[in-house]
């Protein structure tokens, strides 16, 4: 069958690029949880792109043409497909910063579907549930074919549509990028998907599945650019692409506010205590920060400006609103030291300014406000 060195070279060249990926991926400093699930999704995707081509040897009588081959060319390609798909929800939530998936048994309750599926795959030899010989030697669909088709779309579609629906949220504008992503992700394979259902001798499928993962790491890669290593928030480049939008909309009924948060005598914490406690310090002053921003009507933007300043961009109604907030993000820093253990005191100083919609200035005009009433605020504390 003249179409198997086809089939074979399209997904050789599928598992080389996608290789190079996990090189690149593995070869990386910073193993944050999402980089290892996106390591093993491609780990999975060319484990399948290997199946793919042991099934076209089969098909194409190059290995035999036993019963026993053919089931298990098609078990293969079945069970990492299914893999594959539970492997992206899982990193999908990952990436939206569900602190729920990092729980091992909820894990491992979310990938009921898949032993399900796998059970069913391996026993088909006997039971023919899900697929079987005809009398002509063909593989057909069994009865309960359809939960193979619905396990891996029914987390492909789950995470895109959690996704989708945040990402076009007023109060997430910071991360649409990501929530774009994992709501358009779905969409090459299932596509490719049917057409190889329909032509299953096209390799549509590890086409899809390339170009699906070249759009992950590229996103990936462009996230990790805005995100400060550090902290894990947003970093001043993606603090600056957030003002412009801002600054040029104002949402009806609300202000624009800017906190630009200092903490107090860090220089000589850093000096006493050394540079690896600073650290400590500017993650816990982040977290504290964050944690003031909490709120099911949230309008915040939480961004490492550089050394130990944080700016929090804030869409309120009053000024008294970003007055109590400075008030609450003080109170959480205060109580880091007697959470954590500190040997010191913990402080910050919190600058806030206003923007005028009627009167439109620079974004360094903004800031250069809220550092002066920061400037201000310091004095007092001192």
């Amino acid at each position: 069958m003249t179409y198997v060195f086809y089939y074979v070279e399209a997904h050789l060249a599928c598992i080389f690029l996608m290789a190079f990926l996990l090189f690149k991926i593995r070869k990386g400093v910073n193993k944050q949880l999402s980089q290892i699930y996106l390591g093993n999704l491609i780990i999975v995707l060319i484990a399948y792109c290997f199946a793919e081509i042991f099934w076209a040897l089969v098909d194409g009588g190059y290995l035999g043409s036993s019963k026993t081959l053919l089931y298990l060319s098609n078990v293969f390609t079945y069970l990492l497909i299914n893999v594959a798909a539970y492997i992206w929800y899982i990193l999908s939530e990952i990436m939206q910063k569900e602190k729920y998936i990092e729980s091992d048994l909820t894990r491992v309750f979310i990938s009921v579907p898949v032993w399900i599926s796998a059970l069913l795959c391996v026993t088909a030899y006997r039971t023919g549930l899900v697929y079987y010989l005809d009398e002509n030697g063909n593989l057909t669909g069994g009865k309960l074919y359809l939960i193979l088709i619905i396990v891996p779309f029914g987390y492909l579609l789950a995470a895109s549509i959690k996704a989708l629906s945040r990402a076009f949220s007023k109060d997430r504008y910071a991360e649409r990028y990501i929530y774009f992503m994992i709501g358009i992700f779905p969409i090459t394979p299932i596509l490719l998907g049917i057409l190889q259902a329909m032509y299953w001798r096209v390799p549509f499928i590890c086409y899809g599945s390339l170009a699906a993962v070249l759009y992950v790491y590229i996103t990936y890669m462009d996230n990790l650019v805005s995100i400060d290593p550090l902290t894990q928030i947003n970093n001043k480049n993606q603090m600056y692409k957030y003002l412009v939008q801002k600054m040029r909309n104002q949402n009806p009924g609300l202000s624009l506010f800017m906190l630009i948060i200092d903490i107090d005598r860090f220089k000589s914490i850093n000096d006493t205590y050394g540079y690896s406690e600073g650290d400590k310090i500017l993650v816990r002053v982040a977290n504290a920060v964050k944690d003031a921003c909490q709120g099911p009507r949230s309008r915040f933007f939480i961004s490492r400006y550089g050394g130990d300043e944080f700016v929090v961009v804030a869409e309120m109604a009053y000024r008294a609103e970003a007055s109590w907030l400075a008030d609450q993000i003080k109170n959480n820093v205060k109580k880091i030291p007697e959470l954590t253990g500190c040997a010191y005191d913990l402080s910050v100083s919190v600058g806030i300014a206003q923007y005028d919609y009627e009167a439109p200035i620079s974004i360094q005009s903004f800031i250069a406000r809220a550092d002066s009433d920061l400037y201000k605020q310091r004095k007092l504390n001192n």
